[in-house]
């Protein structure tokens, strides 16, 4: 196994990147709690989604939605793994990794807006469903060892350290 810094420590920066990902959550997840405990005060919640639709503005939506989707899901892991594969040093890889992992993670972020906007502007659950999507995303993405062995194909001694 192989490290270019003997005293890299994986677990404190695992830490640090799961902090800045659940700060990044922290504006959408307080916007959606908002939004719907207002709606719901109004009564304004609606979950028919087909009752008197507004096309437009639920198209631009699906589109955002649909465009960051596929975006941070289609060949993430494949792109990240090429990226990385001519590192050898696991602790080189991990750190080469944190920006993308922000940068999807800010993605998803913006995604969960959009779930917690498209409440505001229309009072239709679907976009509980859409917030919901991007919050489990974001949750079960989390930055870990398991996470990070899985991502980088890992095997033996490496899995083992990455997982430990």
């Amino acid at each position: 196994m192989n490290l270019s810094d003997p005293e890299f420590d994986k677990q404190a920066y695992f830490k640090r990147l799961e902090s800045l990902i659940y700060l990044l959550l922290m504006l959408p997840l307080l916007a959606f709690g908002w939004v719907f405990l207002e709606k719901n005060k109004a009564g304004d919640l609606r979950s028919v989604f087909f009752d008197n639709p507004d096309l437009m503005f639920h198209g631009v939506m699906g589109i955002g939605v649909g465009y960051i989707i596929m975006r941070t899901t289609a060949t993430w892991n494949r792109d990240m793994r090429k990226a990385t594969e001519p590192f050898k040093e696991l602790d080189v890889k991990l750190k080469m990794l944190r920006k993308p992992i922000l940068y999807r993670n800010v993605l998803w972020a913006f995604g969960a807006a959009i779930g917690a906007y498209g409440l505001y502007e229309k009072g239709d659950m679907v976009y509980a469903m859409v917030f919901t999507v991007f919050l489990v995303l974001m949750t079960a993405n989390r930055p870990t060892g398991r996470y990070f062995a899985k991502l980088l194909k890992l095997k033996g001694e490496e899995r083992q350290w990455m997982e430990r």
